[in-house]
């Protein structure tokens, strides 16, 4: 029986847009290797030469090999090609695509700025091509841009929206999702009852849609959110919830994220012992498993744990690796490391 490769290199398969679809597959499944091949395939045929859309889409996806193995530049000029074909075609909604995923890879990269002017763009002819749902996918991604900067206010004003067409197209699944992320910025500019009222949504739907990993998302962002609250029973058992939870999906990050968060409760509850514990665990876990970010919360909160048992000194040395990898990583945590550090000199210099 002759492999894959072979079937592509005799190249027995002849049609493009079927080539199209099994490089897709290939790809969900994270083989970026053979779904190149067979776009490549593709895109040597007469038929595509003639077809626009279906060169349009072939390129598409050829950016999405890019971006898979970490090829920038040569992603951008993919998805720029698609953009140009689509275009050419009076393809609207093919466009929009091709500029949202340039988008969500300037957005991995860290360019913000980039990466919502294309969203911009990509809005607008969404709208043309009357796709609610497409629209949806690009203001979430505007959203997201609008929290790592800081914005919750505005981030939240761009959720609605997306959440309002997500409505409108039907998608439950999504609207869980956005509406989880409403919680979260409402929780970080204080609007407790909202985000409660958001995050108990989300779950809701979550469970309709027999997503667990967006359930334990919830169930810790709830206890999150019950910290801030001050009722430390209630944070308990939502962690609680969440670690069942977290035990059939087996994901290291989820289970730090639960330490994290457990240990803060137990900070809170004046258990040091138990926070230190935690922490441990979690700090080793982090970095068996290359989470940097995770890694600086944790070194955030091994600094406030120093810091109420009075070690100043390792506080300062914890605080300070926390800055650093905030830094490096882009987490949301640099403001309050930063601030914590600054409250932590001025206090040393008022002495």
């Amino acid at each position: 029986m002759k492999t894959t490769d072979q079937k592509i290199g005799a190249n027995t398969i002849n049609d493009g847009q079927h080539l199209l679809e099994l490089a897709r597959e290939w790809l969900k499944q994270g083989n970026a290797a053979v779904a190149f091949r067979l776009l490549n395939q593709a895109l040597k045929l007469k038929e595509t030469e003639e077809n626009k859309i279906l060169r349009g889409e072939l390129s598409k996806e050829v950016g999405r090999v890019h971006m898979q193995t970490g090829q920038w530049d040569r992603a951008e000029d993919a998805y720029n090609q698609a953009k140009s074909l689509f275009l050419d075609s009076g393809n609207l909604r093919g466009a929009a695509e091709s500029v949202r995923n340039l988008a969500n890879m300037k957005f991995q990269m860290g360019q913000f700025s980039d990466s919502y002017s294309l969203c911009e763009t990509a809005v607008e002819w969404a709208t043309k091509s009357g796709d609610f749902q497409l629209r949806a996918t690009i203001l979430n991604t505007q959203g997201a841009i609008k929290s790592v900067e800081g914005k919750a206010q505005e981030s939240i004003q761009v959720f609605q929206l997306c959440l309002s067409d997500f409505r409108r197209s039907g998608n439950k699944l999504r609207q869980a999702y956005i509406l989880h992320n409403i919680g979260l910025a409402q929780t970080e500019i204080g609007k407790y009852s909202e985000a409660k009222a958001s995050l108990e949504e989300a779950l809701s739907l979550a469970y309709d849609n027999r997503d667990l990993t967006l359930v334990e998302l919830c169930y810790q962002n709830m206890a999150k959110l019950y910290l801030l609250k001050g009722d430390l029973v209630a944070a308990r058992s939502l962690v609680k919830s969440a670690r069942e939870i977290a035990e059939m999906l087996k994901s290291p990050a989820l289970d730090v994220d639960l330490d994290i968060v457990e240990a803060t409760v137990s900070r809170r509850s004046g258990d040091f012992v138990a926070t230190q514990r935690l922490l441990e665990k979690a700090l080793d876990a982090a970095r068996n498993n290359s989470l940097a970010q995770h890694e600086a919360e944790i070194l955030y909160e091994c600094g406030l744990t120093a810091l109420e048992q009075g070690q100043g000194h390792v506080a300062r040395t914890q605080l300070e690796a926390a800055v650093a990898l905030f830094q490096r990583t882009g987490g949301g945590g640099l403001k309050k490391a930063v601030e914590k550090l600054k409250a932590l000199d001025n206090s040393a210099n008022n002495r």
